[in-house]
């Protein structure tokens, strides 16, 4: 039987700010949800359960409140994408953590349960990655930091497709309805992409739209 798993010494988190907001038209990490920027929430929320906590991406992290101890580093081959920021994550994160979970920054409802439940997942496994019938949430999953190097020759030979990793390596795909006992409207990867998305987030909890972010989202719906 595998020894049980302590998130709190072996896990790490990877969050992903690489984006370039195109449908939004400005940073996604600085929109306000609570009281928070989207990047403040999203590493409060996966700090609880992770540690250390690396940000991925060229956004102006000093813009944020973030917790002294988190790390952050940039994509070092260009166009990538998101596999990219993850082989990065990973690399950085080997020399600290056995596993890193991977999110992005525009997921602010993410639950640390979710990520607690998918890490007690792992076994022996290269990693656990949510599927449904329709698609493969390679961005809200867990990997072996280890992998970094075999994500680096698929980055060479421009297999850049983040989906993959989930049938590249030996993974456990969980279905998201096991999920859904966790986090019933699969939150924790439902991503704010557009001004639309961001107005509905707001509607759902009862809050309004700073003057400031009104001004600026004016012509984005």
């Amino acid at each position: 039987m595998p020894k049980p798993l302590h998130p709190e010494s072996s896990l790490g988190a990877i969050v992903l700010c690489g984006g370039k907001s195109t449908r939004l038209g400005i940073d996604k990490t600085q929109l306000i949800f609570h009281g928070q920027t989207f990047l403040e929430r999203v590493v409060s929320q996966v700090e609880k359960v992770c540690h250390p906590v690396i940000l991925v991406g060229d956004a102006d992290f000093s813009q944020h409140q973030l917790p002294p101890n988190v790390q952050w580093a940039t994509d070092e081959n260009p166009n990538c994408g998101p596999l990219e920021g993850i082989r990065v994550g990973l690399a950085k994160l080997a020399p600290q953590a056995d596993f890193a979970f991977v999110t992005s920054c525009d997921v602010p409802l993410i639950k640390p349960e979710l990520i607690r439940f998918l890490f007690h997942e792992i076994s022996d496994h290269e990693g656990v990655v949510p599927v449904s019938e329709e698609r493969i949430f390679g961005m809200t999953a867990i990997y072996r930091t280890k992998l970094h190097g075999l994500i680096d020759q698929r980055i060479r030979t421009g297999q850049l497709r983040v989906s993959e990793l989930a049938t590249s390596f030996q993974t456990r795909q969980i279905t998201v309805d096991l999920l859904r006992e966790i986090d019933s409207e699969l939150d924790s990867m439902t991503n704010i992409n557009s001004a639309i998305d961001y107005f509905n987030l707001l509607k759902r909890f009862g809050l309004e739209l700073s003057p400031e972010l009104q001004t600026r989202l004016k012509d984005k719906t």
